[in-house]
């Protein structure tokens, strides 16, 4: 079976269900585990290189004005490769190639198409079914209700240590940084399982555009910044180096940087370690610090 996926988060599915040596073409962004780094490239972006997320959505929005796909397939590299299997997603026009963008690839195919499969999880409930989907599709439905399995037990767990944790913490998480977005989808889903509240945003709903000034600061108990593709020192980095508005209103809480484009931007099997990301960050009491410094830091 001759796999290409067209998202990261398909990618670590795949590689989790143990068909690494099946995937034989990956999107630009595709970049863990990186020994698929070196495979094929099937998809590329029309963002310039910018230097700031404001530069950035700017540019999407020039792109988007002139009726333009932000991402777009290598048509020709993508039948040389002759898949059986393509992933891609219908999640998020502004994160990856869309779904539709491969269909009008594959519509001019003589030959036998491959199997299309859509990944589509706005919340953690559809990012599991997700996960099993693919599992079915590709023949390891087992592999991946155990993946599911594992998550649950994880949950449990949790669940277990923070039984007399009762309060429910209040935290903003952010997903870009100008203009100022608060992350939706499944996050406010992983907060819910650790007795706390995601501000500004439901479980489900995308990612939405926020005044900090219209935030009720006082009822917050954290900031937690995890912009859409960036990793830690991307995030730092930007936020030292510009007069961001949020800076001054948020100066006396606590704050916080994920790598984003790691665990918390893309709905796949890495959703364990996001999990307990926020475990750590959440409740430094109960959970010793193995990810601190690594995959999360205190600013």
């Amino acid at each position: 079976m001759r796999i290409i996926s067209l998202v990261p988060s398909a990618t670590e599915i795949v590689v989790s269900l143990g068909l690494q040596s099946n995937l034989v073409g990956v999107s630009h962004e595709c970049d863990f585990p990186k020994s698929i780094i070196k495979l094929p490239k099937v998809t590329f972006s029309n963002i310039k290189k910018k230097k700031t997320s404001s530069d950035i959505n700017e540019n999407i929005k020039e792109i988007l004005k002139k009726s333009l796909s932000i991402y777009e397939v290598n048509a020709v590299k993508l039948k040389e490769l002759k898949p059986d299997v393509i992933i891609t997603q219908s999640q998020c026009s502004y994160c990856a190639v869309s779904i539709n963008d491969v269909r009008k690839c594959l519509h001019k195919w003589l030959s036998k198409k491959p199997t299309l499969i859509d990944l589509k999880g706005n919340n953690l409930k559809q990012v599991l079914q997700d996960i099993k989907n693919v599992g079915i599709k590709v023949g390891k439905k087992e592999r991946a209700q155990q993946i599911i399995k594992n998550f649950k037990n994880e949950i449990r767990n949790i669940k277990t240590l923070l039984n007399k944790h009762k309060k429910e913490k209040k935290v903003l998480c952010v997903e870009w940084l100008e203009p100022f977005m608060v992350s939706g989808n499944w996050i406010p889903d992983l907060l819910k399982i650790l007795n706390s509240q995601s501000v500004n945003s439901i479980s489900g709903e995308h990612t939405v555009f926020s005044n900090p000034k219209d935030i009720k600061v006082d009822t917050i108990d954290m900031i937690i910044f995890m912009p859409c593709g960036y990793d830690i020192n991307t995030t730092f980095s930007e936020i030292k180096k510009n007069n961001f508005e949020f800076k001054k209103i948020f100066k006396n809480k606590k704050k916080y940087i994920v790598d984003g484009n790691r665990f918390f931007n893309r709905p796949g099997t890495s959703i364990i370690e996001s999990l307990n990301i926020l475990s750590e960050i959440l409740y430094p009491e109960i959970f010793k610090p193995k990810f601190k410094n690594k995959w999360w830091i205190k600013i």
